[in-house]
């Protein structure tokens, strides 16, 4: 059996870190009969300086019926001295900027690694998360492009727009293109009854500049609605100015709009909490998978996405609207037209939207193209 080390920033009992987790999570679930799998991460939670409780650090351990090794710190030596004591067949590293990921690679370019490494860029090579922090971004890619850090390296996208956004920037690479999985959803969610001219919204996201919130703020505070909508707000405020900037906006909406900001809510009551909208709002500057969206959509919610996502043309599939951040107009005609929906329409589009993902997402399909290419 061949030994897969992935490498990733977080991984559990984390639960503020995003759709990685739950991206590693049933892969690893998947592929546990085919490889002798480790994972290799920090000992940390996103925004956390407290290492997590009752948990062995820079030793290999076991959580989630899982091996781990959790990582006191960050640097070359300690990372290498864990890659050696697992000496595995195949790494697949999560992120393209973490640190992490520059450890492995510039070993890989001193040749202190010969084992075949595959990089999942997780989105962060797309336009709408270069254009955040930018500069400092320019200058790694600069230096990475210098030294040829890809050389031999492959890539994983999870769809076509990743490949193109990849492709952009390293074009001399292989690059295998497989959506992420996602956990499976073992209970249908009543949702409520949708009245004419009420909605009820949701955002379900790291509260941060790529995932837009400010955005779908404007456009409650700009357009006139008639009607009631409700807009619940989900999500760590991980960047304090961007989160002030957000609650001006709020300050300013009208009289038929609510917007409540619910705080954090754990991974694991997402789906159930997701069960209490008709809307999933989220008009993100870039994904390369979305689980926010994909569990929205698996409980029955009408997607108003941007085309920054693999999920696109949806208003011709009637499952929901994928849309140009460019076109303000475009995101203000699809919450009229959603508020006019009535009860009976919405059951049939949220069915529509429900039998689209379920044939989008097949984890057994997937998991056979992901043993081939982590086959060494």
């Amino acid at each position: 059996m061949q030994k897969l080390l992935i490498l990733t920033r977080w991984y559990l009992p984390a639960t503020k870190s995003g759709g990685t987790v739950r991206s590693i999570r049933p892969l690893v679930k998947g592929l546990k009969d085919d490889f002798d799998i480790t994972i290799l991460t920090s000992n940390k939670d996103l925004g956390s300086d407290k290492p997590y409780e009752g948990v062995v650090f820079d030793h290999l351990t076991t959580y989630d019926d899982t091996k781990i090794i959790y990582l006191s710190v960050l640097n070359i030596k300690n990372i290498y001295k864990q890659i050696k004591s697992v000496n595995p067949d195949i790494i697949y590293v999560n992120s393209f900027f973490d640190i992490t990921t520059q450890i492995v690679l510039l070993l890989n370019y001193f040749k202190r690694l010969n084992v075949k490494i595959i990089l999942s860029p997780r989105g962060e090579l797309g336009e709408g998360a270069l254009s955040i922090k930018s500069h400092k971004k320019n200058i790694y890619l600069t230096l990475h492009k210098l030294l040829n850090l890809s050389k031999g390296i492959v890539y994983h996208a999870t769809g076509n727009e990743d490949v193109k956004d990849i492709r952009k920037i390293f074009s001399k690479n292989e690059i295998q293109n497989l959506t992420n999985l996602s956990e499976d959803i073992e209970i249908n969610f009543p949702l409520p009854v949708k009245e004419v001219d009420k909605l009820k919204m949701v955002f379900i996201s790291r509260i941060a500049p790529k995932k837009n919130l400010d955005y779908a703020l404007e456009i409650l505070e700009k357009y006139t609605f008639n009607g009631f909508i409700e807009f619940d707000i989900y999500g760590p405020d991980e960047d304090f100015e961007y989160w002030q900037k957000c609650q001006k906006i709020i300050a300013k909406m009208p009289n038929n709009i609510k917007v409540n900001y619910k705080g954090f809510v754990n991974p694991s009551l997402i789906k159930k909490t997701l069960s209490n909208y008709h809307l999933f709002f989220f008009p993100t500057k870039g994904e390369n998978f979305g689980h926010a969206i994909v569990e929205s959509m698996q409980v029955g919610l009408i997607p108003l996405i941007s085309d920054k996502t693999p999920w696109l043309e949806l208003e011709q599939l009637h499952v929901g609207f994928s849309l140009s951040l460019g076109n303000t107009d475009a995101f203000g005609n699809a919450i009229k037209e959603m508020l006019l929906l009535s009860n009976e329409d919405f059951l049939q589009y949220s069915k529509n939207t429900k039998t689209y993902i379920e044939k989008k997402i097949d984890n057994r399909k997937n998991i056979e193209e992901y043993k081939i290419l982590l086959s060494n």
